[in-house]
């Protein structure tokens, strides 16, 4: 269930990914810097989110696999990872932030199925402060358009 969730976040985050992708370009076209920010906004914005359902599903996925079936334990993860660790490998465990999957030995020692790219956290969280950074830059006096602000309804009126 969870990875079906995910699934559908992702696909979510492409569709609103398209949809900033185009704010971005009417923006450019219009020369509206505001909705240049907003447009690069959701674009950041979906790339952490649907990196990091990708990131989840990738876990739920290799949870899923060593949950049940005749060749569940030890995971599949943990024997396709370094199979000549596979013969001392105990349990696992599943980590979501980090996202993680973790191969436990006789020894108490973990190591990782590399299930999950290791680039994808730092994605996800570059992703994540440039989404931030992008909408208070939307937000600020600092987006304004060519007019340099003098009709924002937030400076005060040019009368004397």
């Amino acid at each position: 269930m969870m990875f079906l969730v995910a699934l559908l976040l992702v696909i979510a985050s492409l569709l609103v990914a398209l949809w900033g992708l185009g704010k971005t370009i009417l923006g450019l076209v219009k020369s509206r810097p505001r909705v240049v920010y907003r447009g690069l906004a959701l674009i950041c914005g979906s790339i952490a989110v649907g990196g990091y359902a990708l990131g989840i599903a990738m876990v739920g996925l290799a949870q899923g696999e060593s949950d049940h079936g005749t060749e569940s334990s030890p995971a599949p993860a943990c024997r396709q990872a370094d199979p000549s660790k596979a013969p001392h490998v105990i349990g696992h465990e599943a980590g979501y932030l980090p996202l993680r999957f973790d191969c436990e030995l006789t020894d108490g020692t973990t190591y990782s199925a590399h299930v999950v790219p290791s680039g994808l956290t730092p994605v996800v969280l570059i992703a994540a402060a440039a989404t931030a950074g992008l909408a208070t830059a939307a937000k600020s006096g600092a987006a304004h358009g060519p007019s340099g602000g003098a009709n924002d309804r937030y400076r005060g009126s040019a009368t004397a």
